[in-house]
Formats: C-alpha cells, sequence, structure tokens
C-alpha cells in the first residue's frame, strides 16, 4: 500500500536528522531490551517451574486415596486390586499419623510425623541394627529429628500414640518405646517423614485396625484423569484426589508468579514504548510541510494517520526483532551450555534452566507491538489533523 511505502521512505529519511535518527534509536534499543529482559525473566522463572513440577510428578502419587469422615480406609484390598486393573504400576497403603517423640533420658521430646513402609522397602540411611526385628521394637527417624531430641542410631525413643486408652485409673495416654535402627537420608519428596514404622506396628501404634489411612498410586501421568473418575464412582466413600489436585496451591502460586513477573517486567516495554511519542513527535514536525502536499494531492486524515502509525510500527516491530533474537538466543545458549553453574551441594540443580514456552514468547511480542501502536497513536492523530495551508506555508 502506498501508506506503507511512505512510512518506509520518512523513517529512512530521517536518519539524515540526528535527532530524530537518535529517538528513534534509542526507542528500538529501548524495546529491544524490554522485549529481551522480559524473554530471559519468564525463560528463566518457567525453567525454575518445570524443574519443581518435575520433581513433584516423580514425588508426590499419581492419584491420593484418603478416607471420608473416617481416620482409616475400610476397602483398601478392593480400592488396590481395582487400581491395578486399571493400570496403575504402584499401589501402596500407608500408615501416617502424628505422635510425640520424647527422649525420656534428657527429657526433650517434640512432635513428630510417622508413615510406615513395607518390609523390604525401608528407607536408605545409616544404621547397624535391623530394620524391622520380630523380638525387639525397632524404628527409623530422620537425623535432623534424631538430633533434635539428642539421640543417634541404637537410642530409645519413647513413642506416645494421639489416643488413649481406659484403665481403673481413667485414661491414659498411649506409648511404645523403640529402639532406632537407621537414621534415614532427609528427603523433601511427599513421601518424608520425621520416623518411619513397618506397616503393622504403624497401624497398631494408630489403632486402625490393620487398615491403611490412605492409598497412594504411582503410574502413568497421562492416565490420571481416566483414572481417577472411575476410582471416585466405583468408591463414593473415599476421596480421590491426582497430584495436580495434592499441589493445587503450590500450582496457583507458581501461576501468580509468573503473572506479577510478566506484568512487572512489561513496565520495561511499556517505558520503552514511550520513547516513540517524542521520536515520532519529532518526525512529524520535520515532517509537516511534506503532510501538507501529501494532503493537497488527494490524502485523507486516515491516510496521513495510516503512515504515522506505520511508521511507529516499524520502529517497534525493528526493536522487538532485535530483543527476540537476543533474548530466545541468550536463553537458549544459557540452558543448552549450562552457562550459570549451580553448587549442587545447596542447590537441588546443577545449573540454572531457561525454557521458554510458545504461548509465552507469542504474548510477549504481542504486548510489545500493541504498546508500540498505541504510543504512536497520539501523535499519528495530530499529524492527521494538521491544516494543509499552514503546513506548506512553513517550508
Amino acid at each position: 500500500m502506498i501508506e506503507g511505502r511512505i512510512a518506509r521512505r520518512y523513517l529512512w529519511a530521517a536518519r539524515k536528522q540526528r535527532h530524530t535518527a537518535f529517538l528513534s534509536l534509542i526507542s528500538m534499543l529501548g524495546l529491544a531490551i524490554g522485549v529481551a529482559a522480559l524473554l530471559i525473566s519468564i525463560a528463566l522463572l518457567t525453567g525454575l517451574q518445570e524443574q519443581i513440577k518435575s520433581r513433584l510428578i516423580a514425588s508426590s502419587p499419581t492419584i491420593l486415596i484418603e478416607p471420608v469422615a473416617k481416620n482409616a480406609i475400610d476397602n483398601a484390598d478392593e480400592i488396590i486390586a481395582t487400581a491395578k486393573r486399571m493400570g496403575m504400576r504402584d499401589v501402596e497403603p500407608v500408615v501416617t499419623g502424628i505422635a510425640w517423640g520424647a527422649n525420656e533420658g534428657e527429657k526433650r521430646g517434640r512432635p513428630m510425623r510417622i508413615r510406615s513402609f513395607a518390609t523390604g522397602h525401608e528407607p536408605h540411611g545409616e544404621g547397624n541394627l535391623p530394620v524391622y526385628d520380630p523380638n525387639e521394637d525397632t524404628i527409623l527417624t530422620s537425623r535432623s529429628f534424631a538430633a533434635s531430641i539428642g539421640l543417634d542410631a541404637g537410642g530409645v525413643i519413647t513413642v506416645v500414640a494421639p489416643r488413649t486408652r481406659l484403665t481403673p485409673f481413667g485414661p491414659v495416654p498411649v506409648w511404645k518405646k523403640f529402639r532406632i535402627a537407621r537414621l534415614v537420608t532427609e528427603t523433601t519428596d511427599e513421601r518424608s517423614a520425621d520416623a518411619y514404622l513397618e506397616i503393622n506396628d504403624a497401624e497398631a501404634l494408630f489403632a486402625t485396625n490393620g487398615k491403611p489411612t490412605s492409598i497412594e498410586m504411582y503410574g502413568n501421568t497421562d492416565r490420571e484423569e481416566e483414572v481417577q473418575p472411575q476410582l471416585a464412582r466405583t468408591f463414593p466413600e473415599v476421596q480421590v484426589k491426582t497430584w495436580k489436585e495434592i499441589n493445587h496451591p503450590l500450582f496457583l502460586a507458581l501461576r501468580l508468579e509468573k503473572i506479577v513477573m510478566f506484568v512487572t517486567i512489561s513496565l520495561i516495554i511499556f517505558v520503552a514504548a514511550l520513547n516513540l511519542i517524542s521520536s515520532l513527535s519529532m518526525l512529524i514536525m520535520e515532517k509537516r510541510p511534506q503532510v501538507g502536499v501529501l494532503r493537497t494531492l488527494g490524502a485523507t486524515e486516515k491516510n496521513i494517520l495510516r503512515v504515522f502509525l506505520q511508521v511507529g510500527l516499524l520502529i517497534g516491530l525493528t526493536g522487538t526483532v532485535l530483543g527476540n533474537a537476543f533474548g530466545l538466543g541468550l536463553a537458549w545458549a544459557a540452558n543448552r551450555f549450562h552457562l550459570i553453574p549451580l553448587p549442587r551441594d545447596i542447590y537441588f540443580i546443577s545449573y540454572l534452566p531457561f525454557r521458554l514456552d510458545v504461548p509465552d514468547v507469542v504474548g510477549i511480542n504481542v504486548v510489545a507491538v500493541l504498546l508500540s501502536i498505541l504510543a504512536t497513536w497520539y501523535p499519528a492523530r495530530i499529524a492527521s489533523r494538521l491544516d494543509p495551508i499552514t503546513a506548506i506555508r512553513e517550508e
């Protein structure tokens, strides 16, 4: 179109005017820096969030079964059999609860989260005693918990259950002494606890009558949406959650964090786009006589408006393309060659990951282009309303 040809000619001719060329260059560089900063920041945030999500998928149950209005699941065997028929590869009944762990010798104690384990599937750690000995009550604790009450492997811990039993002297707490067989390596996943008991001991301590307090299922995460509703319909007396529902608050926080960062760093693009107003205003002042000539030759207000809108759009697109080239290139190189390493003994990853999704890139470019158009609207509107006779007289 003729408007586009005129816009490119005006922009190319502006290089001869130092002030106009300088302002146009500043506008382009400002947009480029803003777009690149937003791309790199979102790529870093997305990469870190993907690492968090992948760890959640690996550590959280694909599907979690919990009782409703009870402390244990009555028909656990039937649920486990049904889940295995549906393709869940690993189905584990679990007993968990909060008890009080104490070191009677030093009169120290604190609450502890206990989790059961099946014989032969005990957590890894340090210790010389048998993990499960029918002739001796043993327990596994995390190193930090044992240290907090002044115990080590081989020490004796008194565990007070969150229930009482009736005696001739009234209700008294239920308690039992265990020898610490192993100090368990601590983890940050959903299956971590302060202490671990063999499942029979855990059922006896929490009085579940041989029933689990939950059932954890691990399998293909792609089938969770198919398995969950079937289990919920078949067993309405229990609550069926997927790993997404279990971690919903965390996912909501991650999404909010991404939105806040996007909006905040977009202010850089907004400030850069405002520079377009000054550069375009300078160009309009220099081209006033030419605008008057165009009007006398039959150009309408809409034609002039489109010319200067396209001038601003060309500046904005150039800055956006430069920002994309720098931002995408740096994010790719940093992720491909691990340019920002991290100490493994402090962080759970060895380098800062960068990842950009297509919707994020499209959204950033759309914001940059829209802000460029909005910034050029007002000066372009002023140019379209110039009086042609007055503009020609200024020549």
